[in-house]
């Protein structure tokens, strides 16, 4: 948690049995207000708080949720009514809505939205906005037109078709303007949410049916009819039921309607999931052994655990010091106490070993929750939860939400990991969130990395964390044996311009031939980093963001990593026609030929977001690797988190400098632990690992720090930096991000909200910029940044929320100006 989060949870008030004709409403829309609507009769008494609500909002009818219940209404202004109740009990239990409350608040975002992002995706129903054409007529601009064509085409269409079927002709502001100056006219449609219902087709026994007589007469001659018709007469059964017990039987129940002795219905339903009635109660899976040190670690957090009061631990354990064991201990007591657990990690689908060791501790007692499921399958593993069907939740950033009613742990893996900020709004971060949780219910916090973040060190310092250490790895496996290559020195003394340097050939080589498994890192996609002219220095760029273009060889395709962009291979360089195209730089891709290239006879796999489109995509490679099947793992820093295979005993790092030149403060940091994550996944077995890393600048201070392994005195070093340049975590800061897709629009507006939070500023609190963003323009729109600096989060709040022009530039810059407010920003691009 950020080193001054002191912040506590505000209590909703709970239901009263009193009936209470007022319902204070809140939205998933940039407005902190609650807006107050009537209980019609047929629904008094039925509003509880936390239920959704189904009511109008100007022209829609949208979804809201009801935060509190009042008696009385003493303004002079007409209230609407709830139209209707999609929910017969709380969907949102009061614990959540304090948290979410807490999180709108501190995160600077509306509580609805941010009782929207702890619900399931699509449990909603959803108000569109459809467009039709009128008989207006004018001169209109070329995108205009464009517009309009296509939607009186379509007959009619929402803002996302016209942004999808026009790409980079379409934009919202000529759509708003459009709408405004009466050439387009608008309707709301309201869509119903499918995930938590679905529609089965049954049948059953016509109404009325002949007598028994005529029935025997007319099955007769078709004893298939007759076995379907005497099925279907014991009771009602769905259509996928009956061909599952009478196969092939679709002739015969088509006959049986038209003989009208049968009829086909379709019934609602709330969708259910299936958990054995034995789940809860089965018996744990065997645990193993614990080293001395894990059990002097487990006996510590075993006494916050009994003691059942709230406490936060930073655990700092080395890469295969056994931290997963430890956690699944910690989560099985609290298991035996009756309680639940929530068990965080950063992308669950790039980890499928954790859940499988989850699976096969705890049985049916995990409910599994990230984004590679369904909408619907995440919903029934969020019904699982709230309606106690298991009791440990694994998930990513979003399981922080889990409804769980007695809550003794969360556990947090890798907890420096960036995926944990989420980067929309509410721009909130998993890892402080979790711990304002446990603090509101007395439960216990457990922090694990081998690389912990700088906020969290600090917060040991503090006292605001307990440090656990476990320094050694398990069955007293040596940590990887680390050297540097000098790229520079390769070219200049050896004439090597090759991706990969002789040692790490020669290393390649020599595990091959001892049947040994490798990973080969590269933090970038593609073929090519850019493609350029050598005649007159032209670069392609993307038409849309402010970024070189990728060339990815398989495609023969240039692509945006950014907008997705994609573009043909030209012939000539379309500035002077030049007949030489060059490539510049490396990807993947590109490595991947190389090596095949240099190692025929060895399995090469890539894993990259190129490769892994799949939802059984890291299945099958951690299959693949624990068979044997693969020889060579080429792979961006989805390599780098959380696998464990004990043949992997060489990694190669190819260009180490990547993430070390981003223009951030922490990219430092950041390349220190991507480095000794990745070199961590080398010598887990019996051999001990070697991890070679290629550089053109091996005398950085950070690659010392990665070659002992010392994160102890890269943090010492690394927090002297930052408290020099007055950087978190020694103060704190707030991101304004303005963008905009007319650039003079939202540089006068930028420059203006620069000006306004200057005057506001107290003593203490810096404003930097406005300044263009480091990537300037993404998908046609420009970006300025503004960041609050001070000691105190409360001031820079408080500036925010007493700014009243912030909230009036937000409010009038529908469709031209977007203004987004990032509290501790983790990434400053």
């Amino acid at each position: 948690m950020n080193t001054h989060v002191q912040s506590s949870l505000e209590t909703v008030p709970p239901s009263s049995p009193a009936v209470k004709p007022f319902a204070e409403v809140v939205f998933n829309l940039p407005l902190k207000e609650a807006f107050t609507y009537i209980i019609p009769p047929q629904f008094l008494g039925k509003v509880l708080v936390g239920m959704r609500v189904l009511v109008p909002f100007g022209r829609r009818r949208i979804t809201g949720y009801v935060v509190n219940l009042a008696d009385k209404w003493d303004k002079p202004i007409a209230l609407k009514a709830i139209a209707d109740l999609p929910d017969t009990e709380p969907i949102v239990s009061t614990e959540i809505l304090n948290l979410t409350r807490w999180l709108g608040e501190y995160y600077q975002s509306s509580w609805g939205e941010a009782i929207r992002c702890s619900l399931p995706a699509g449990i909603d129903d959803e108000s569109r906005e459809v467009f039709s054409v009128t008989e207006q007529e004018g001169s209109l601009s070329k995108s205009a037109l464009n517009i309009l064509t296509y939607v009186r085409q379509q007959g009619s269409a929402t803002l996302k078709q016209c942004q999808k079927e026009l790409g980079k002709n379409f934009s919202a502001y000529t759509l708003a303007r459009l709408k405004q100056d009466g050439f387009l006219k608008a309707s709301h449609q309201t869509r119903k949410s499918k995930v938590g219902h679905q529609f089965i087709k049954s049948v059953r026994l016509a109404n009325p049916l002949p007598d028994d007589k005529e029935i025997a007469l007319l099955l007769k001659r078709s004893p298939k009819q007759k076995s379907v018709f005497d099925l279907i007469k014991q009771k009602e059964i769905s259509l996928p039921e009956l061909q599952t017990r009478i196969p092939k039987s679709q002739a015969a129940l088509r006959s049986l309607k038209e003989k009208n002795l049968v009829e086909v219905f379709t019934e609602k339903k709330e969708r259910d999931a299936f958990v054995p009635e034995d789940a809860l109660t089965r018996p744990f899976g065997s645990s193993l052994t614990f080293t001395p040190e894990q059990k002097a670690v487990f006996k510590k957090l075993n006494l916050a655990i009994e003691a059942g009061r709230f406490e936060s631990f930073l655990l700092h354990g080395v890469t295969g010091s056994g931290k997963t064991e430890i956690y699944i201990r910690c989560i099985q007591r609290v298991l035996e106490m009756g309680k639940t657990a929530i068990m965080m990690v950063p992308e669950i689908s790039l980890t499928p070993q954790t859940v499988e060791r989850f699976r096969q501790r705890f049985g049916d007692r995990v409910a599994i929750l990230h984004s590679g499921l369904s909408q619907t399958e995440r919903y029934l593993e969020w019904k699982k939860i709230r309606d106690e069907k298991v009791s440990i939740a694994v998930g990513a950033r979003s399981a922080v939400f889990a409804p769980f009613k007695n809550l003794g742990i969360v556990v947090i893996d890798e907890e420096h990991d960036g995926s944990y900020k989420q980067d929309s709004n509410p721009r909130y971060h998993a890892r402080d969130t979790a711990v304002m949780r446990a603090r509101s219910l007395n439960a216990v916090v457990v922090m694990g990395s081998a690389t912990p973040s700088l906020e969290s060190t600090q917060n040991t310092r503090l006292g605001k964390y307990q440090y656990l250490s476990l320094a050694s790895r398990v069955g007293e496996r040596m940590l990887p044996l680390v050297s540097l290559v000098d790229m520079r020195r390769e070219r200049k003394e050896f004439k090597n311009f090759a991706m990969l340097s002789g040692t790490l050939r020669s290393a390649i080589r020599d595990r091959l031939s001892r049947k040994e498994q490798i990973f080969l890192f590269l933090n970038r996609r593609g073929t090519a980093r850019f493609v350029f002219c050598p005649d007159c220095g032209y670069v392609l760029e993307c038409a849309h963001c402010s970024v070189t273009l990728t060339f990815h060889g398989r495609e023969d395709r240039l692509l945006c990593h950014y907008c997705n962009f994609r573009a043909r291979m030209p012939n000539h360089c379309v500035e002077c026609h030049g007949e030489v195209i060059r490539f510049s730089g490396f990807g993947t891709q590109k490595l991947e030929e190389e090596v095949q290239k240099l190692f025929p006879d060895a399995r090469v796999t890539r894993l990259d977001r190129d490769t892994t489109r799949g939802r059984d995509s890291f299945a099958d490679m951690h299959r693949n690797m624990n068979a044997g099947n693969i020889d060579i793992l080429i792979g961006t820093q989805m390599i780098t988190k959380g696998h464990d295979f004990p043949n992997v005993t060489l990694v190669g790092v190819v260009h180490a400098d990547l993430s070390l030149n981003i223009p951030d403060f922490r990219s430092c940091e950041r390349s220190f632990q991507l480095l000794t994550q990745v070199a961590g996944r080398a010598g887990r077995g019996q051999v001990p690992g070697r991890v070679i890393i290629q550089t053109n600048n091996p005398d950085h201070y950070m690659f010392e720090f990665v070659r002992e392994h010392d994160v102890n005195a890269f943090h010492e070093k690394e927090l002297k930096l930052r408290q020099q340049l007055n950087y978190p975590p020694f103060t704190r800061l707030v991101a304004i991000e303005i963008t905009s897709e007319n650039e003079s629009l939202g540089q006068s507006t930028a420059a203006k909200l620069g000006r306004v939070l200057t005057q506001r500023a107290t003593s203490g609190v810096e404003i930097l910029g406005p300044s263009k963003a480091a990537l300037y323009q993404i998908q046609n729109k420009f970006r300025w940044h503004l960041i609050l600096r001070g000691q105190s989060m409360q001031t820079l709040q408080g500036i925010l929320t007493n700014c009243k022009e912030l909230g009036e530039f937000k409010s009038a810059s529908s469709g031209k100006i977007k203004i987004s407010i990032d509290v501790d920003p983790f990434n400053l691009l």
